[in-house]
């Protein structure tokens, strides 16, 4: 099982934000923020003394579906903080997964009179009434999301099977209410991974009795399982073996990912290698050393290429990887031409190029990764609007880019919002330098070159 693996988009499951808000799950959302703020503030959380806590706790909320906060059991608000620390955590790759385990507690509801026909002395009923009462409370809380029918069921049969058994419904409390393991994930959201999640746990020998599912509208995912099987109540022994899974699935992933060309592919590359002839003045160290790159989810896919998020040396990155077996000798130029302008390329509205890899069977460019994607995608696929004051300054960042650019003798000549990409801090920068050229000393270009589209009429 490989939980990096088979990814397509990181925002498969999330939801657009806040384009068509039912007024009454907005009020329902509302009104559990404002339970749950007042729950930490009396119990005195220190987060709750940070300045802008307030803001931060209902942009958790805001980042999630309605049905987080209609499910969230409002009594265990110090659940709702280990979420949004997750979350956080998420954000630097290196965390990711980030996980916490806990252990819980689910209770069976059963009728008063289901211990009246088990204790019909008055004094036995008592001792068995104040018994419940007793589990009620536990030693352990209950799952974060309450606890289904079919958890509350499990509960219930469990206590059954302990009094055929001949244990007492009264005296005992590890058979009919014994603990379960609630185990909350989150990561870069991406197709496929509740699977992944849920083959990982069984990995270890965990039984899924309950999961909740939740997306957040800028691509992360929380995902919350209620677990059993685990032989003891040690979380660090479970958190262990948790750690070794993900390593062990990520090491998979990798060796997959490396492997996944043919032997006719490989040679038909080594073939046109030669292709891929870029100078160097030996100033300039861009080769990257392949097995410090962690390909991650995929999240946009071409013709020749595939763009993936990824790390190298801790580093958050986008990596363009080449398709195989699309390769041939026009492509590989393109390719050598890209790495050879990226290169020496400095500017803050340009891509920062890291690197690249040109031996085979890794054909790949290694650039920083835009955290909020393309101008393309903002305005198309997330619904976004750019106020006069915003769209000014996307303007000039091009601008400034492209100047740079050209007081270098690069011509892009692709220029189109799919290349214009924006960080985490919305300053844009010229992305895709696939078809770019240095100009000659005669001004010369190469005529109908781009994307049709965008092209000038002329």
């Amino acid at each position: 099982m490989a939980i990096e693996d088979d990814a397509e988009s990181c925002g498969s499951r999330a939801v657009d934000s806040l384009v068509h808000v039912n007024p009454r799950h907005h009020r329902q959302k509302l009104d559990v923020f404002h339970q749950v703020l007042n729950r930490i503030r009396h119990s005195n959380y220190a987060e709750a003394n940070l300045p802008g806590f307030d803001n931060h706790l209902w942009l958790h909320f805001n980042r999630l579906p309605a049905r987080y906060a209609l499910d969230v059991n409002v009594e265990r608000a110090e659940d709702v903080l280990t979420h949004k620390r997750l979350l956080h955590l998420a954000e630097d790759p290196a965390n990711r997964p980030a996980f916490e385990v806990r252990m819980v507690q689910v209770y069976p509801v059963f009728p008063a009179q289901s211990i009246d026909s088990v204790h019909s002395d008055s004094s036995m009923q008592e001792d068995a009434q104040s018994a419940y009462h007793s589990y009620r409370q536990g030693i352990h809380p209950p799952p974060t999301f309450g606890s289904s029918s079919n958890l509350e069921a499990l509960a219930l049969q469990a206590r059954r099977y302990h009094v055929e058994d001949g244990g007492s419904a009264v005296n005992s409390t590890s058979g009919p209410f014994r603990p379960m393991h609630e185990i909350t994930f989150s990561t870069v959201d991406r197709p496929k991974l509740l699977s992944q999640l849920t083959s990982l746990l069984a990995e270890i020998g965990l039984n899924i009795q309950e999961a909740h599912a939740f997306s957040t509208t800028d691509g992360y995912s929380l995902d919350v399982f209620v677990v059993d099987g685990w032989p003891s109540e040690e979380i660090e022994e479970l958190k262990n073996a948790l750690e070794k899974e993900i390593l062990k699935s990520k090491e998979q992933s990798y060796s997959r990912k490396s492997s996944v060309m043919t032997e006719h592919v490989k040679e038909r590359v080594v073939s046109l290698l030669s292709c891929v002839e870029i100078p160097t003045d030996g100033t300039d160290v861009w080769e990257i050393d392949a097995t410090q790159l962690k390909i991650e989810n995929r999240i946009a896919s071409g013709s020749y290429a595939d763009l993936y998020r990824g790390t190298y040396c801790s580093q958050e990155v986008a990596i363009k990887v080449l398709k195989p077996e699309q390769i041939t000798r026009e492509m590989l130029r393109e390719f050598s031409q890209e790495v050879y302008i990226m290169r020496k390329i400095r500017h803050k509205n340009v891509v920062q190029f890291i690197g690249a890899c040109t031996r085979s069977p890794n054909l790949c460019i290694v650039t920083e990764f835009m955290a909020r994607g393309s101008i393309y995608d903002y305005l198309h696929k997330q619904r976004g609007v750019f106020k006069l004051p915003s769209l000014l300054k996307v303007a000039l960042d091009v601008s400034k880019g492209m100047n740079y650019l050209h007081q270098n003798n690069i011509i892009h000549r692709d220029l189109k919002t799919a290349n214009l990409l924006m960080d985490e801090n919305q300053v844009v920068k010229v992305a895709d330098f696939g078809v770019a050229r240095v100009q000659s000393q005669s001004g010369v270009m190469t005529a109908e070159t781009g994307t049709y589209r965008w092209m000038a009429p002329e």
